[in-house]
């Protein structure tokens, strides 16, 4: 079995960690004020995205904003 497979069950915690690396030189780097910018733009990309590609469900994400706690 070669590293990659047995990186496949951890590839969540090794992308969380690989997320909070880069948020954090980001952090570290150019500050709070542009990364928050950064990270809004990655988001609004990624809810774009998902819509190019069909699979963004509109009502669930209206659901669960709107769902009373």
């Amino acid at each position: 079995m070669s590293t990659p497979d047995k990186l496949i069950p951890y590839r969540g915690r090794v992308l969380g960690i690989l997320a909070g690396l880069v948020l954090a030189i980001l952090l570290l780097t150019i500050g709070f004020g542009p990364t928050l910018l950064i990270v809004a733009f990655m988001g609004i990309g990624y809810v774009i995205g998902k819509w190019r590609d069909g699979h963004l469900d509109i009502n669930a994400w209206v659901g669960f904003f709107t769902k009373r706690r």
